[in-house]
């Protein structure tokens, strides 16, 4: 019978699947961003795929009340700014809404980093959970380069001219495309130099977001090689 206790809490985590389902609504963010044409239904996409990614990261959440709670609040300032009325003007608003949304992310990540770190075996979850933690911060740092780039249109070139997607609203649908592409071209330092950031502020989000992402790799794989060990250990003592 204790087996079988023991057994339940991993059986309900499994049935549950947060990582899966957070990983499902990222890719689907990513892969339809580039597609989006019309301007109406896109910034209905854009609304949809990133409320998906915040549900799913507070779906994730959920396995520790704690975390819950923290994720709820968060969601409240990300609903308002996105779905409520204006407050201030076009930049201030946009703004609010791209800063709200990034709040939500990293506590996601938060979140994951906490479960990967309690891990004591590789497994699906794990590796999706840290596959999940990876995007998550490409998608932080294009919600952050975005803010940038609304506050202060030279922020960045393109081809050595201003970015003209962050120059009205119509136009950001675009620009949503355009950051995640130079987000995750600066997360594994591909860089081909095609956006370049002008400011201080751009070239510091630039610079970390580099720095985070190979950092992040490394300490990711030091993780799984460190759990893979020690259990190779704990069976060895175990056989014997």
């Amino acid at each position: 019978m204790s087996g079988i206790k023991k057994l339940q809490p991993m059986i309900a985590n499994a049935e549950r699947a947060p990582f899966v389902w957070l990983l499902v609504a990222q890719l689907a963010f990513i892969i339809t961003s580039p597609l989006i044409v019309s301007s109406e239904v896109g910034q209905w996409v854009r609304i949809i795929g990133l409320f998906a990614i915040l549900l799913s990261g507070v779906y994730a959440a959920a396995v520790r009340r704690g975390f819950l709670i923290i994720a709820l609040f968060l969601m409240l300032p990300a609903i308002f700014a996105w779905l409520g009325p204006d407050v201030f003007n076009r930049v201030g608003d946009e703004v609010l809404r791209l800063l709200s949304a990034a709040a939500c992310l990293i506590f996601t990540c938060v979140v994951i980093m906490s479960a990967l770190y309690r891990q004591k075996r590789v497994s699906q979850e794990t590796i999706i959970g840290g596959i999940d933690a990876y995007l998550l911060i490409g998608i932080v740092f294009m919600l952050l380069h975005q803010a940038t780039a609304i506050i202060d249109p030279a922020a960045y070139t393109l081809h050595g001219q201003p970015m003209a997607e962050f120059s009205s609203p119509i136009d950001q649908i675009k620009g949503v495309s355009t950051m995640l592409y130079f987000s995750f071209t600066t997360l594994t330092t591909l860089g081909y130099g095609d956006i370049t950031p002008e400011t201080g502020v751009a070239r510091l989000l630039t610079s970390v977001e580099a720095v985070t992402g190979q950092l992040y790799v490394t300490i990711f794989i030091a993780r799984l090689v460190s759990i893979q060990v020690t259990q190779g250990v704990i069976e060895e003592d175990l056989s014997e």
